[in-house]
């Protein structure tokens, strides 16, 4: 419960922190523009990262079984028109990753892992441009399975992306898991309380990505993913995908098994583009 009230308090500070940022700076939007905007954009969008990509283990010979395809799908819901307190919106949002062993005889999808979660957003603006978002999330994670091969758990979140430059956005996530975990209990040993990640534009179409979790023990358990995509196209959000996996915890049913994988693909983004061409 500790930790649960220090989440509840940073994101009361944060977003304290930014109202009077905006009261201070006379050129920011006020907040019956910032209704007006919010109003106009689409309430459903996509939730970070869409792709497809397929590869394979590192370290080992390719066969039918290392290899796979591995799909991510996530999407928001903006469920309320009318601002909640601090300028703070109510979404649904929801993210699933797929790993399809589609080279194997049967094409089995060897695990889904499910993630839908309600949050409380605030977006923040500078100058009438979206230069961040602040989201206090409750969130559901689940492989869908029973028996021995369950693994869920749920955890109250609180997630902090920021666009540091035209080049450079960095973002912060912390969560603390609460009720049972059975399935899983140690899974915070593997996956951690935290999640670092920072992305540099390197010119006009490439991106360069890192994302690290880590846990407050003092090992080498934890992950790092790095990502570099390239914009097929001017004005799309559609990337081809080169992504290293190493460490643990990338799907739920081995969270405790370590692993490295690279796979290329085809990505679609959304960095904060729903929102940069209000000024």
């Amino acid at each position: 419960m500790k930790i649960l009230k220090f989440i509840i308090s940073i994101f009361y500070i944060t977003t304290l922190f930014s109202v009077n940022s905006v009261a201070q700076n006379r050129s920011t939007i006020d907040s019956s523009d910032f209704r007006n905007i919010m109003k106009t954009l689409p309430p459903f969008t996509i939730f970070g990262d869409n792709y497809i990509i397929t590869g394979s283990t590192i370290g080992e010979n390719p066969n039918r079984e290392n290899p796979d395809i591995k799909i991510q799908l996530g999407f928001k819901q903006r469920l309320t028109n009318f601002a909640f307190p601090w300028n703070t919106y109510l979404f649904f949002t929801y993210r699933q990753k797929a790993f399809w062993n589609v080279y194997d005889e049967s094409s089995p999808f060897r695990e889904i892992n499910y993630n839908p979660a309600f949050a409380i957003a605030k977006p923040l603006f500078r100058n009438g441009i979206i230069q961040g978002i602040i989201l206090l999330q409750m969130e559901h994670e689940s492989n869908g399975r029973d028996g021995e091969k369950s693994r869920s758990w749920n955890y109250p979140s609180l997630f902090c992306a920021i666009k540091f430059s035209p080049k450079v956005t960095g973002s912060v996530k912390i969560w603390v898991p609460l009720g049972n975990m059975e399935d899983n209990k140690d899974i915070t040993d593997y996956k951690g309380f935290s999640q670092l990640q920072c992305s540099y534009q390197v010119g006009k179409r490439i991106i360069l990505e890192t994302e690290i979790n880590k846990s407050f023990k003092l090992n080498w358990k934890g992950s790092v993913q790095l990502g570099f995509y390239y914009q097929i196209a001017k004005n799309s959000n559609q990337h081809l995908y080169a992504e290293y996996f190493l460490g643990y915890a990338e799907d739920l049913i081995n969270y405790n098994r370590a692993t490295q994988k690279i796979r290329v693909g085809i990505s679609f983004r959304d960095l904060f583009r729903t929102l940069q061409h209000y000024k």
